[in-house]
């Protein structure tokens, strides 16, 4: 149970700040778990923070991918987009779970507003060149690179009091759409909107020291740690995706980045409203002190 009186110390740091907080597509695969997480960004949201949504979805346009007749395939953790892949991609995200989530948060208590990325322009990206993965060179197709991100529609409706729903594709430039990976997606919107934190919710339980270990969690990091855990080989798949993810955030001016488990059904609340945490803060520069969380909120 979540201590109130410190938590509202917290909340009171943390009111009027901005937050994008991304959720995996397999964290919002089971109904149950989906409305954690909207219970728990209603919340959030009720306390004075200015969040914004984005989510992925892999698995939901894996398996609809495969309906229409055609295998998915993944190479280090990013996916590989033919043209069907980009139309299951579509369906499954802005068509399906975008509307899901956004429906989830209002019901717990926070108007959300859906929004595919491409809409009002909101993301503009870049169709990325081959280039070596593990498998070699790899051509990914119609996967994109954020190349520009407008904040005025995401400005307009947080000032509304809403919560913007993000998800991929994003727009093309020329009246088309790119899969653009939905972690760094929201590590983009977190640069673009000058956030003070970018908090991605997975299935772990936040960044581990080895793979498969799930109780070797570390519950901080400063971006030289972590990527000395990429050059060992630690962060593999996803991780390795949200590695990349948690830099450009970093290096573009976020403050903080959490990452934490979408299963523990207070598990958001406890890493933003208590001093221990529930899963892993990463940071530019090291943690030096350890009362660091007391001055400021984690």
């Amino acid at each position: 149970m979540i201590d109130l009186f410190r938590a509202s110390e917290y909340a009171r740091l943390q009111r009027g700040r901005t937050m994008v907080f991304k959720v995996g597509g397999a964290c919002l695969a089971r109904p149950s778990q989906r409305a954690s997480v909207a219970r728990q960004l209603s919340v959030i949201a009720s306390f004075g923070v200015r969040a914004v949504v984005v989510h992925g979805g892999g698995p939901q346009t894996a398996e609809l991918q495969r309906l229409l007749g055609e295998a998915p395939r993944t190479v280090d953790g990013r996916r590989v987009t033919s043209a069907l892949g980009l139309r299951a991609l579509r369906l499954a995200t802005a068509g399906d779970l975008n509307p899901l989530l956004a429906a989830a948060i209002g019901a717990a208590g926070a108007p959300a507003v859906g929004l595919c990325a491409a809409s009002a322009g909101i993301v503009r990206a870049r169709r990325r060149a081959p280039m070596g993965t593990s498998e070699g060179e790899v051509d990914f197709g119609l996967v994109g690179d954020v190349s520009a991100v407008c904040t005025e529609p995401l400005d307009a409706l947080l000032a509304a009091g809403c919560v913007p729903v993000v998800c991929p594709p994003a727009a093309d430039g020329q009246g088309g759409f790119l899969n653009v990976n939905a972690d760094l997606l929201a590590s983009a919107l977190a640069v673009a909107l000058r956030a003070d934190k970018l908090v991605l919710l997975t299935e772990a339980p936040g960044v581990l020291r080895a793979p498969d270990d799930a109780g070797s969690v570390l519950s901080a990091l400063s971006l030289a740690e972590l990527d000395q855990l990429d050059a060992l080989g630690s962060l593999q798949g996803g991780m390795a995706v949200k590695a990349a993810a948690i830099r450009s955030a970093l290096r573009g001016g976020v403050a903080r980045v959490h990452v934490v488990s979408a299963s523990d059904p207070e598990g958001l609340l406890g890493e933003l409203y208590t001093t221990q945490g529930t899963g892993t803060l990463v940071t530019l520069e090291p943690q030096v002190a350890p009362q660091a969380a007391e001055v400021e909120a984690p």
